[in-house]
């Protein structure tokens, strides 16, 4: 009897070791569930292809979207990020159409995680190769032939294809973004002050520096990566096009650019928001009014032309009361005589004898009206003379065709300026505008401050040429705040559509602006370029614009002053005359 039991026993365990290993799918999917607590399933299959994959699934658990090869959405902002796609290749002449519809349906979301389901006999690590070329690295891989083993790779910092024993996996997808061991992430650098700035070094070596140069270094150190410069890429005027830019994202040669871009999506996909900046024109600095006509620029003299008017007719009427003359009178007495005048020119007068309270509370306050006046008019010339007013403003187009000003501007930036402002009023103003075709050109012009013509800038530049200006006695260019073409404008680093990098980057983007490192790479910039003779403090052209008074500053008060002295003899002339001669005239009419 038990030699019949120990047979029976063996058979069992041959025909229990003989049965083929089955996918234990649903405990993978509830061990994914738990890992990447998604969401949704994206189940892909071929197009004349069958469920044979899902018949160990137990995919009425979850919510799915069922496609096969012919269909494609796009499902970015239609389905929640948290998604797990499942393929099914069970068909050798489906396999890259498949793999094509996979990429369409997670297009700008190809970071998803995705689970394939392989069963039949392929290259897996051709099938992962294929993955990585289209950025998709959170890539697993399951095949029938062989159910014990998970398959997945490695891309950095070489291809690598890895498999796992599926009852020793603690987690199935492991970030891969995190730690690239030296693999170089591609830029190319453009000289653009202060973003990135190109010069060459005492050996003769092409260097890059700037502020955008310091946060992608540190960005690639974060991911323990290199910064590969692509200098064999930058064009020979060192100045970026918007076609070769994108064409260069495009063609994968280039991971990120040293350039910022508004956030219009084509032809660039930008990260999250690194900068909120403005676009206006920084106009030359109109010449002051001549200090010769300061001193007949007096404020408010309506008001005291008013109160000696009013103070003289008090005074009048007061006398007339006094002397008891009758009533009132509109009569403002002699205003241009030596008490008025006097008076509100702050200078002495005789003061009648035996005044009246009234007579004498008008006097002080024609004194004191005489005080205010000289004073204000004091404070106010003092002002002028050391900050004089400008001779003209300009505020608006017009007045750049008054005064015959051009806005210099290159033929690159014009589209913008036409989405930033409008057709009509570009159309309406171009002739304002002086378009050149070369972007040196126009940036050689703007950094050398050249009063030849008002130029676009933007708040990230116009620090540094308000720096420029600042051992200047009188600056060059202002910022105008009337015209400006864009107020409010976020501005991103473009990347590639479905870079590898997005997730992580804007991650490091927003903690880096959060720490203040931006701000300090920004400010340290200025300092940077003028180290490496990139920027230069402009000075005053000599002789200096600075001087003391001079005689032809005084061209007016000399001209009252001889004119009035001239006046002055020709009365006192007059006056001997008349007292010399008129006795002698009425002589003979009193001896008859």
């Amino acid at each position: 009897m038990r030699f019949h039991l120990i047979i029976l026993t063996v058979v069992c365990l041959g025909h229990t070791c003989a049965q083929p290993e089955v996918l234990n799918l649903n405990s993978i999917l509830v061990s994914l569930r738990l890992e990447l607590s998604f969401e949704t399933l994206l189940i892909l299959r071929g197009a004349g292809g069958n469920d044979v994959c899902w018949e160990h699934f137990d995919l009425d658990r979850y919510p799915n979207l069922n496609f096969n090869a012919n269909q494609s959405i796009y499902l970015k902002g239609r389905v929640s990020r948290k998604i797990l796609a499942l393929v099914c290749l069970d068909s050798a002449e489906e396999t890259e159409v498949v793999m094509k519809a996979l990429g369409e349906n997670l297009m700008d979301m190809r970071g998803s995680p995705i689970l394939l389901l392989v069963g039949l006999e392929t290259n897996i690590s051709s099938l992962f190769e294929g993955c990585f070329s289209h950025q998709m690295l959170n890539v697993l891989a399951l095949s029938t032939l062989n159910p014990k083993y998970v398959y997945s790779y490695r891309a950095f910092p070489f291809f690598k294809v890895v498999w796992r024993r599926i009852s020793q996996v603690d987690r199935f997808f492991e970030a891969q973004v995190k730690d690239l061991q030296g693999y170089p992430i591609a830029t190319v650098p453009y000289n653009l002050l202060p973003r990135s700035v190109i010069y060459r070094d005492g050996e003769g070596r092409r260097q890059m520096t700037g502020y955008l140069t310091h946060f992608y270094r540190n960005f690639a150190r974060s991911l323990n990566a290199s910064l590969l410069v692509r200098w064999d890429l930058v064009p020979k005027d060192e100045t970026p096009s918007i076609e070769a830019t994108a064409a260069l994202l495009r063609d994968g040669l280039v991971d990120f650019p040293l350039v910022l871009t508004t956030l219009a999506p084509e032809p660039f996909y930008p990260s999250h928001v690194g900068e909120i900046t403005s676009w206006f024109l920084m106009l030359p600095v109109e010449p002051d009014v001549s200090p010769s006509s300061l001193y007949f620029n007096l404020k408010g003299w309506q008001y005291f032309l008013g109160l000696m008017i009013i103070l003289a007719l008090l005074l009048v009427n007061a006398h007339r009361l006094e002397s008891g003359q009758g009533l009132l009178t509109l009569r403002c007495g002699n205003i241009l005589g030596d008490h008025v005048l006097r008076a509100i020119l702050a200078q002495s007068f005789v003061m009648p004898s035996r005044l009246s309270f009234s007579r004498t509370l008008l006097y002080s306050l024609l004194m004191m009206a005489g005080l205010i006046v000289s004073t204000f008019y004091s404070a106010n010339l003092a002002t002028l003379l050391v900050h004089p007013p400008a001779a003209f403003r300009i505020l608006s187009y017009d007045d750049l065709r008054r005064t015959r000003g051009k806005i210099l501007i290159s033929q690159q930036e014009l589209p913008t300026l036409n989405n930033s402002v409008g057709r009509e009023v570009l159309e309406r103003n171009l002739d304002t505008f002086e378009v050149t075709p070369s972007v040196v050109d126009f940036l050689a012009h703007r950094n050398e401050l050249n009063t030849s013509f008002a130029y676009p800038v933007t708040d990230t530049l116009w620090p540094f040429l308000q720096l420029k200006q600042i051992r200047m006695h009188r600056p060059l260019f202002r910022k105008s705040n009337e015209i400006s073409f864009t107020r409010f404008m976020p501005v991103t680093m473009p990347m590639a559509r479905n870079s590898i990098y997005r997730d992580v980057f804007n991650t490091y983007l927003s903690r880096t602006l959060a720490s203040g490192l931006y701000d300090l790479w920004f400010r340290r910039s200025y300092q940077e370029a003028v180290a490496v003779g990139k920027l230069n403090y402009t000075v005053d052209p000599a002789p200096s614009l600075y001087h003391d008074l001079v005689w032809e500053d005084l061209y007016y008060v000399w001209i009252a002053y001889l004119g009035g002295t001239m006046v002055g003899i020709g009365m006192l002339a007059a006056e001997i005359a008349c007292s010399k001669w008129g006795p002698l005239r009425r002589a003979p009419i009193e001896m008859h």
